[in-house]
C-alpha cells in the first residue's frame, strides 16, 4: 500500500494525498487484483455454457459467473448455446474476438471426450483457446444394482473375466463421458464388457434400478439417492482419490489402478490470442472467487469437488486429458460423425 513516511499536519496537501492513497490502497484488499486491460474495457462478460440450461455444467458456470460478478462489479451475462454435444458453444468462443469478454465454460466433454471421438472438429483445442483457470471436478464411479451378486471391485473383474460379456453396463449414450469410462475399463484391464447405450441417463438410472441391466459408470451426486435407498451398490470412484459424498468407496488410486479415472471437470477458457494483460486480470479475478470460502462451500454442498488450476498447469492438464481420451478411443475404436 502506498502510504507516505511520515505523518504531516491535518488539512496539508500532503495529508489530503496521504488520505486518498490508503483509501485506494484499502480498496484494492477488498477486491482480487483486476488489471487496467480488462476492467477498463466493456463492462459485461459473456460466459457461454455449451449445455442445456439445469444440468450440472449449467449449475457450475451460472454459480461462477454470478461469483466473479459480485466481487469485480462487472456484469457477467450467461447464454447457453447447446448443440452439437457442447461443440458448438466451444466453436462460437473459438471464433469470437480475442478481448476477453466473450468467455466459455470448458469442460471434459468439449475439450476431451469429443475431440477424441469425433472424424472432424470445428476447432482444435491445441491451438484455439485461452485456458484460464480450472475450477471444479465430479468423478464417476462403477455402480452396481443392489441385488447383484457383486459386492466389491475385485468380484466385478473376477466375474468380468471369467464371464466375458456377461456383465451388462448402461451409458447414457456412445461417446457420453459413462460410456467413454466403461471403454476405458475394458481397454485398461483386459475386459469384455456388454456395454449398453441409451438415449440420456435417466432410462440408464431406471435399468439399473431395476436390474435390468448390471452396471453404469455415474456421478456420486446422481447415483447418491439410489445407494442411500439401496438400490445400487457403488464399488469404485474413478478419480485418483475419494468423494466426499462416499468417503468408504475406495479410489482408482485405492484399488491399485491410478490410470482409471473418468472424470468431469469444469473451467473457463476464452479464444486464443488475447492479450496477456486481459489474461492475467481475469486470471487473478476468477482465483479471487474460488479462495472465497463461502462459494467453495456453495460449491460442495451441490456436489462439486474444487479443482483449481491456473495458467500453463491448467492447459497442460487439458492436453494430457485429451491424449488420455484419444488413446481410449483409439483401443475402443470409438468413433463419431459429426
Amino acid at each position: 500500500m502506498n502510504q507516505a513516511n511520515d505523518n504531516p499536519p491535518a488539512n496539508t496537501p500532503s495529508s489530503s494525498s496521504s488520505r486518498r492513497r490508503f483509501l485506494q490502497g484499502g480498496m484494492a484488499l477488498l477486491l482480487p487484483a483486476v488489471g487496467p486491460a480488462w476492467s477498463q474495457s466493456s463492462n459485461v462478460t459473456r460466459l457461454i455454457i455449451p449445455f442445456t440450461p439445469g444440468a450440472s455444467n449449467d449449475i457450475i458456470g451460472r454459480m461462477i459467473a454470478e461469483a466473479v460478478g459480485k466481487k469485480t462489479g462487472r456484469s457477467w451475462i450467461v447464454e447457453n448455446k447447446a448443440g452439437a454435444g457442447s461443440m458448438l458453444g466451444a466453436d462460437f468462443v473459438a471464433k469470437a474476438a480475442p478481448d476477453g469478454q466473450t468467455l466459455l465454460l470448458c469442460a471434459t466433454a468439449n475439450m476431451g471426450v469429443l475431440p477424441a471421438i469425433q472424424k472432424s472438429m470445428p476447432y482444435a483445442v491445441e491451438k484455439d483457446f485461452t485456458f484460464f483457470v480450472r475450477v471444479a471436478s465430479t468423478p464417476y464411479a462403477l455402480t452396481v444394482n443392489s441385488q447383484s451378486k457383486i459386492s466389491n471391485f475385485a468380484e466385478f473383474l473376477a466375474l468380468a473375466k471369467a464371464k466375458p460379456g456377461s456383465i451388462r453396463i448402461g451409458a447414457s449414450g456412445v461417446g457420453a463421458l459413462d460410456y467413454m469410462g466403461a471403454s476405458m475399463l475394458q481397454s485398461q484391464l483386459g475386459l469384455d464388457l456388454n456395454i449398453v447405450p441409451y438415449k440420456g441417463m435417466s432410462p440408464v438410472l431406471n435399468d439399473l434400478r431395476g436390474g435390468h441391466i448390471d452396471a453404469s459408470i455415474v456421478s456420486p451426486a446422481t447415483i447418491r439417492p439410489l445407494a442411500q435407498d439401496g438400490r445400487v451398490r457403488v464399488l469404485a470412484v474413478l478419480d485418483r482419490k475419494r468423494s466426499d459424498l462416499f468417503p468408504s468407496v475406495p479410489s482408482s488410486v485405492d484399488l491399485g489402478y491410478p490410470q482409471l479415472l473418468a472424470i468431469n471437470w469444469y473451467g473457463i477458457a476464452g479464444p486464443a490470442r488475447i492479450q496477456p494483460a486481459v489474461v492475467t486480470s481475469l486470471r487473478q479475478a476468477l482465483m479471487g472467487v474460488l479462495a472465497d470460502p463461502d462459494f467453495t462451500k456453495s460449491m460442495k454442498e451441490r456436489g462439486f469437488d474444487l479443482a483449481v488450476q491456473s495458467g500453463d498447469e491448467f492447459t497442460q492438464f487439458v492436453l494430457e486429458d485429451l491424449k488420455r481420451w484419444k488413446a481410449v478411443a483409439k483401443q475402443g475404436n470409438i468413433t463419431v460423425d459429426s
